[in-house]
Formats: C-alpha cells, sequence, structure tokens
C-alpha cells in the first residue's frame, strides 16, 4: 500500500501517474512495482511487467531517456546523479552525463511579459534593444542578449513561466518515491535517499531564486578582484528579481572552440594552466568553488583570460574539510593507510567503529598504485575514479558539496588537457597545496584549531552534569537498570575523578596553548620584543611542558 499522505496523493495523482506510466514505457516495470505503484496504473499486472525480449537500450541509456522524457526536474536529477560515482556503477555516471540541459525556447512575447511584470515596467523604458531570438535555451530558463539605455551590453536571463510550480510538485513526488525506495529497494537500504532527494531539492530550488545566482556572481566578483586570469561579470540589480538575471556580456571563445581559440591567437597553454589555477584558487584559497565548469559556463578572452558565467550551483569548503582533504592527499602520495583512514574520518565519510580490515586492505591497494609513479603521469580523473569506485564498493557515501567539488576538478582537468594535451595538472597544483598545508600550521590557525578544541572540552564538560541529572532521572524512573557490587561502585567512583582530573589539565593545557598562539602572534604582528614577553613565552612553554607530561602520565596510567 502506497504510504505518502491522501491529501497529496489526490493533488498529485495524475503526474504520479504520468511518471509510472514513463518507467513502464522505459522497461521499468518491476520498480513500478516494488514502489507500489502499480495502482496508479488502469493496466493488467502482466503488461506492466512486461519487458521486451531484446530491448535496443541498455538500461543506463533507457533510464537516461526516461529522465528526458519526464522533464526538467528529473533531467536535473539525472546531472546531479551524474556525478555521483560513489553511488552509481560507472555505466550509468557515463550515461547519465550525456544529459543536456537543453530545451526548445519559449516564446519571446512570453519572455517579455515576464520581465515587465517581475520589473514593473515596459521592455522599451528597460532596454534600450531587446532581442527576441534567444542566445540559450535550458529547462530553467532562457537568456535574451540586450542594450541599456546608457548603452552597456547585457544579457537578461528569464526564467519559464510556471517553471517553480511544477518543480515543487516534482520534488516533493521525489520525495515521496525516495522514502518508499528506501523502505522497500535493497539499493535503498545501503544508502540514505531521503536525505540525497532532499540536498537535490535544497540544491535546484536554491537554482530558481536568480537573486541567488546574482549574489554569488557578486561573491565571485569580490573575492577575484584583484586576480588578472579571470573575469567576473557585472551584475545590474536594477534589471534584476527573482525570476529575471540582467549580466555583463562577455564576448569570448568556448574553451572547447579549438579552432576558434587559434584564430583569436590565444595561448593554450596558458589558457589551460589558467583554467586549473581558477579552481584551485577557490578551492585552497577561497573555500568556494564554480560546481559546473562545462566549456558552456567558461569563455576565452584576450590575453587568456577565463570568462566565467552562471552561478546557479556553487559550492562551499570550510577549513577543516580542506585540511582533511590535504591529508588525504599526503596520505595517497606517501601510501599512508593509517593517515588516509584518518583524513576519511575528519571527511566525516567513515566512523572508527566502521573501520574494516577489507576498507584498510583497499585504501592500501588504493596507495601502492601512486608508488614510483612521476606526478605527470597521474591524471585526476584516474585518482577521483578509482576512490569513489572503493568507496561505492564499501557503500560509504560523499557528502554533497565533495561530491560536488571532485566532479569541479575532474571536469575542469578534462577541458583543461583537451586545450592542451601537455596539461601537467599536478606540477600546477603542487604550490596551492603546499601553500595551503603552511596555511594550515601558521600560528593563526593553530591557535584558531587549539581554541576549537577547548570550546569543544568545554561544552563537553558543560553536558556531563545534564547528562549525569538524565541517567539518575532514567533509573529512579525505572528506565534503566544497573547491577552492580560495592567494590564495582568504588572502582567507578574512582575512575570518574580520575577522568575528571584528566579533562582539567587538558583544559588547562588547552588554554595555555591558546594564550601562547595569540601571545606569538601579537608579537610577530606588532613587533613587541623585550624582556616581558621573552619571559611570558618561557613560563608559559615551560608549564605547558609540565601540565603535558602530568597529562600523559595520567593517560597513560590504567583506571584502579
Amino acid at each position: 500500500m502506497i504510504m505518502w499522505p491522501l491529501v497529496r496523493q489526490a493533488r498529485y495523482l495524475g503526474r504520479y501517474r504520468e511518471i509510472a506510466q514513463v518507467l513502464v514505457g522505459y522497461g521499468f516495470g518491476a520498480l513500478v512495482e516494488q514502489l507500489g505503484l502499480l495502482s496508479l496504473l488502469s493496466l493488467p499486472r502482466r503488461v506492466v511487467l512486461r519487458v521486451p525480449s531484446a530491448p535496443p537500450l541498455g538500461t543506463a541509456a533507457r533510464l537516461r531517456e526516461a529522465l528526458v522524457a519526464l522533464g526538467p526536474t528529473f533531467v536535473k536529477l539525472g546531472q546531479m546523479l551524474s556525478t555521483r560515482s560513489d553511488l552509481l556503477p560507472p555505466e550509468f555516471v557515463q550515461e547519465l552525463g550525456k544529459l543536456q540541459d537543453t530545451v526548445p525556447p519559449f516564446p519571446a512575447d512570453v519572455a517579455i511579459q515576464t520581465i515587465e511584470t517581475s520589473l514593473g515596467q515596459p521592455i522599451e523604458q528597460l532596454f534600450a534593444a531587446f532581442e527576441r531570438e534567444p542566445l540559450a535555451a535550458a529547462s530553467l530558463g532562457q537568456v535574451h542578449a540586450a542594450r541599456l539605455h546608457s548603452g552597456e551590453e547585457v544579457v537578461v536571463k528569464v526564467q519559464r513561466p510556471d517553471i517553480a510550480g511544477r518543480i515543487n510538485t516534482d520534488l516533493a513526488i521525489l520525495g515521496d518515491l525516495a522514502a518508499l525506495a528506501q523502505e522497500r529497494l535493497p539499493f535503498g537500504q545501503q544508502y540514505d535517499l531521503v536525505e540525497l532527494a532532499w540536498e537535490f531539492a535544497v540544491t535546484l530550488r536554491a537554482e530558481l531564486d536568480y537573486r541567488r545566482e546574482a549574489r554569488n556572481a557578486e561573491r565571485f566578483r569580490q573575492l577575484f578582484g584583484a586576480n588578472q586570469i579571470i573575469y567576473i561579470p557585472k551584475i545590474y540589480w536594477e534589471y534584476s528579481d527573482s525570476c529575471i538575471l540582467t549580466s555583463e556580456r562577455l564576448y569570448g571563445v568556448k574553451l572547447n572552440d579549438l579552432a576558434a581559440l587559434a584564430a583569436c591567437g590565444i595561448d593554450r597553454t596558458q589558457l589551460a594552466r589558467n583554467c586549473l589555477q581558477v579552481v584551485l584558487i577557490e578551492i585552497f584559497t577561497h573555500g568556494f568553488f564554480h560546481s559546473d565548469p562545462h566549456p558552456g559556463n567558461f569563455f576565452a578572452l584576450p590575453d587568456a583570460v577565463i570568462g566565467v558565467v552562471d552561478y546557479g550551483q556553487v559550492g562551499t569548503l570550510d577549513r577543516p574539510t580542506t585540511q582533511a582533504m590535504l591529508m588525504l592527499l599526503m596520505a595517497i602520495t606517501e601510501r599512508d593507510t593509517a593517515t588516509a583512514v584518518r583524513a576519511l574520518e575528519r571527511l566525516g565519510l567513515v566512523q572508527r567503529r566502521e573501520v574494516t580490515p577489507q576498507l584498510r586492505r583497499d585504501l592500501e591497494r588504493f596507495t601502492e598504485g601512486f608508488v614510483d609513479r612521476p606526478l605527470g603521469e597521474i591524471s585526476a580523473r584516474e585518482t577521483v575514479n578509482e576512490l569513489l569506485s572503493l568507496l561505492r564498493r564499501h557503500r560509504i557515501r560523499l557528502p554533497g558539496p565533495l561530491a560536488l567539488l571532485l566532479k569541479a576538478l575532474v571536469m575542469m582537468e578534462g577541458v583543461g588537457l583537451q586545450i592542451d594535451p601537455k596539461l601537467d595538472v599536478f606540477a600546477i597544483a603542487r604550490p596551492y597545496v603546499q601553500q595551503a598545508m603552511l596555511d594550515s600550521l601558521s600560528p593563526a590557525a593553530l591557535s584558531e584549531q587549539a581554541f576549537q578544541r577547548l570550546r569543544d572540552l568545554s561544552e563537553a564538560a558543560g553536558e556531563v552534569p545534564m547528562q549525569t541529572v538524565e541517567l539518575l532521572q532514567r533509573l529512579n524512573a525505572g528506565e534503566l537498570r544497573l547491577q552492580t557490587d560495592e567494590r564495582e561502585l568504588r572502582r567507578v567512583a574512582s575512575a570518574m575523578v580520575e577522568a575528571s582530573n584528566r579533562l582539567v589539565l587538558g583544559l588547562i593545557l588547552a588554554a595555555l596553548i591558546v594564550g601562547l598562539g595569540g601571545l606569538a602572534v601579537t608579537v610577530g604582528i606588532t613587533g613587541w620584543s623585550g624582556f616581558l614577553p621573552t619571559l611570558l613565552l618561557v613560563v608559559g612553554m615551560v608549564a605547558a611542558g609540565i601540565i603535558a607530561l602530568a597529562l600523559t602520565i595520567a593517560l597513560l596510567r590504567p583506571y584502579e
């Protein structure tokens, strides 16, 4: 029996039936039956489950065509899944990667009406010229060229009418289907499909708000303001809204148009280096990256400058994630399986209790593949694909931002190698990785880490009384039973006292480290010198050493 709410079932019944019929039509009748959707079809079960004896296309190709038939939301879903090599076999990833977000344009009169309604003025007052023939059309909207009355050449992205309502309906249905699949399908029991559906819904709804895309573009423009290898177009906020986005028009050559690059005299070697450098700066310097770097969004401008458009899909990286990625990269190049496991733990991919001997063995085999190989011969695509295959084999799911990052790296490497087949990816990446490693070891970074650990310890210490009270309340209510004797109680009490002492020592040591880090930063910045700062540093280091020694002895001594 179908388990979604009755109100939703009645409201979206027609769309449910359409989805079920499309899936059956492309040979996925067994899936329809497993999900419990047969009641939505007016067809006998034998017809639903009938599959041609020799289907003209494979399963992956039929899935791709079914997603195209289901419309924009499902095309976007397929594109997202094409980046998830940690979830799907290579043949599905490759086939879904063929999905193109291009559809026939809608009438120019509808686009003009949308612009006038959103911006509250006639098109003639808004623009000195507006080209009715769109430059490009996609599932969410289309782009028209225009010229402002002040003379600037711009492009106007207009959202398709009623697309938001249709996408919200499909996203609600996808959430239901994900819950059903997680309950009824073997694949659903391996991964959190409800969480994946939620991540996809959040991402797609964000793409529907063009103001968010404009803010992303403005942030990139601010971050790269002084950089000479990239150009981000200006946003015209007075001509933009949630469904209208007006930005500066770029005149450039698509990166995959090699003949045009040659005709324009653009240095392809420098252009390929700049493409890769843009992504490395995004990752290791800003922690904010363009997650859809296909050739249609990147243009070659004079002097091998990269012009970047379309900021609907972006990703962010915090400092701990970047540091964990650096740790994993070091572990791979040094064949250090133990460090690789710790890096996977810090990335949130595995819990310590989930690290099996089989995972360690596969990580050793993975790192052995880099022994005695020059970095110039190592492909980022090959490395990422092997790592994702390992994760998929052990049913480890990547967080959404990390999957987007790996996709961006692989795509940009592919673009760079297409422009310059001799591109040495690791040679270009090495300075950025080294700088990121130095930044992570700076006094400011170490002080920040120490402060974070101190805060975590303080929060944990503050939670102990509340957890103790809760435990006693549950014991008093009879929800827990504790069987022990007097000797065990004394041992537990002694252990709690010893643990408290260790916690106090740890807090004091952390506070000293933070203080010394802050003092070192102050001395470095202000140039403060003399007897007093030297005395403070020496006394602090001696005290920290003594407390560290005492803490080490306490940790090595077993509980009595």
